[in-house]
């Protein structure tokens, strides 16, 4: 925890005032995080988690670093007094960021909506400069990952009781391997993802995104996967809250909310057709992987409980499949209303 005197330490480093008031933030699993007040204003002090290296902060810093150049709404990072945003202090590295005004996101406010799906085109354009990683970089979501979950499950599940219902799991990441071969998927439109678009990532004020927060997961890989997860974390119709609740997901789409969010996307960069018939099985992989990855990382669970967890993954599957051409044909629609792709670096 970051503690009063660990700030005034860091501080020393830094030009901004004296310290007035120091709230520790309520979230991060990963980063140590607090909110400061001092006479020059509000900041966020961050003590970085250890398993990113020092090339990784410093690509991090200089993707920010571009983003806030161009406006778009990240917290900019301060500098110390000797000039660096990355400050060594104890074997620890900290970093100093404008402290951004914002609400969270509100699903009773459709508008938002609008405004995710633009800032995150906007997100993906601004970053075509940047080149791409190492090329041993894999994709987020992958079918080979819910193969071995399932061939592991199946180890444990000593008396076979998970069995049926994982065979399933390992016959549908089968197909879609086939789908979403590297032949198809390494040619989809690639850049720097974002790699974490989830609600509690992104501040709001009224109806407008005032910031994208958190770039610890950004990582070379097709633009969409960024746009599903926006789709399942903004777009889920949570109806079926009581329905799912052992799972890890609140429910399906919401196809209407899920229209706007695209269309917003497409205006500001239209999608190839491609990316567009791509999308449902990528949703549908986040929801498989999802579910299974909680069985996986709950093995004290019962039965009972791990069986209730992968049918609503089976469940979210074939409502997809059920209305994956509706989608498809939808979305295009609204792609083709905006003309033709914006060009977006490609993998090799």
């Amino acid at each position: 925890m970051l503690t009063t005197s660990h700030i005034e330490r860091v501080l020393a480093h830094y030009d901004l005032g004296d310290l007035q008031q120091v709230t520790p933030a309520a979230e991060g699993n990963v980063n140590e995080t607090a909110f400061i007040q001092t006479s020059y204003g509000r900041f966020v002090v961050r003590r970085n988690c250890q398993h990113l290296n020092e090339r990784a902060h410093q690509q991090r810093h200089a993707l920010i670093a571009h983003l806030y150049e161009h406006n778009f709404p990240v917290p900019g990072l301060i500098p110390t007094c000797a000039g660096e945003t990355l400050l060594h202090l104890d074997n620890q590295r900290y970093e100093v960021q404008l402290f951004i005004e914002g609400k969270d996101f509100n699903a009773e406010q459709p508008q938002q909506l609008t405004s995710v799906g633009a800032t995150l085109a906007h997100y993906h354009n601004l970053v075509q400069g940047f080149a791409a990683p190492p090329r041993d970089t894999t994709p987020r979501y992958n079918p080979h990952g819910i193969l071995s979950m399932t061939e592991r499950l199946m180890e444990c599940d000593v008396m076979g009781d998970l069995w049926p219902s994982l065979a399933w799991y390992d016959a549908r990441a089968s197909q879609l391997r086939t789908a979403l071969r590297q032949d198809v998927y390494g040619y989809l439109p690639h850049c720097l993802i974002h790699g974490d678009m989830h609600s509690g990532n992104l501040r709001f004020q009224g109806n407008e995104v005032a910031a994208l927060l958190d770039y610890d997961q950004v990582t070379w890989d097709a633009r969409i996967v960024d746009l599903a997860d926006a789709l399942v974390s903004f777009a889920t119709d949570a109806g079926y809250a009581d329905q799912m609740m052992w799972g890890v997901f609140r429910g399906p789409l919401d196809e209407q909310r899920a229209n706007r969010l695209i269309a917003a996307y497409v205006a500001v960069s239209p999608l190839s057709a491609q990316e567009i018939a791509t999308l449902p099985k990528l949703i549908e992989l986040i929801w498989l992987q999802g579910e299974l990855g909680r069985v996986a990382s709950t093995l004290e669970g019962s039965v009972e409980y791990h069986l209730d967890v992968m049918g609503q993954g089976r469940w979210l599957s074939e409502w997809l499949r059920g209305r994956s051409d509706q989608l498809v044909e939808r979305w295009s629609a609204l792609n083709a209303a905006q003309g033709e792709p914006a060009a977006v670096p490609l993998a090799a």
